[in-house]
């Protein structure tokens, strides 16, 4: 997020609660001139958390936290979306290197005890990440608010 939006945020805040005088002391605890420098996009001033809360108490509307909370969850959906792609890959992977060695080992026409053992061992591989996949899936189901 950037400084634009933090204080197209902030604007919207103090118009919503009827201005910059209607917020003053002792509603926040801010005075009117800190109040303006979150409203000005030419000052690097950003409204601190307990003056957000305030705000939204009084108006009774979650302008800005709601913003952020929104912001937070796509965040978290391209986080999980991503995290179940990953997770594809490594069950690809496990797959293809379980068939490769399945393949190898059977080129002779024997299945040595070394050989079930690494078959065993890659078939766990296999299992692990698919249930990291599963994880991911359900990861997913979350970041979107849906029961799982």
């Amino acid at each position: 997020m950037n400084a634009r939006q933090h204080t197209l945020l902030a604007r919207l805040l103090i118009d919503a609660c009827g201005g910059v005088d209607a917020c003053c002391k002792p509603i926040t605890r801010v005075e009117r001139s800190a109040l303006y420098a979150y409203r000005d996009y030419e000052k690097p001033a950003f409204m601190p958390a307990d003056v957000i809360e305030a705000l939204e108490k009084k108006c009774g509307n979650p302008v800005y936290s709601g913003f952020l909370f929104e912001m937070a969850k796509e965040s978290s959906r391209a986080d999980a979306i991503a995290c179940v792609g990953a997770s594809a890959d490594q069950v690809h992977i496990s797959a293809f290197r379980l068939w490769e060695a399945a393949k190898d080992a059977l080129a002779d026409g024997d299945l040595s005890e070394i050989e079930k053992r690494e078959l065993a061992s890659g078939l766990q591989k296999l299992e692990d990440a698919a249930r990291t996949f599963r994880t991911s899936l359900d990861a997913d189901q979350l970041a979107e608010g849906e029961p799982t």
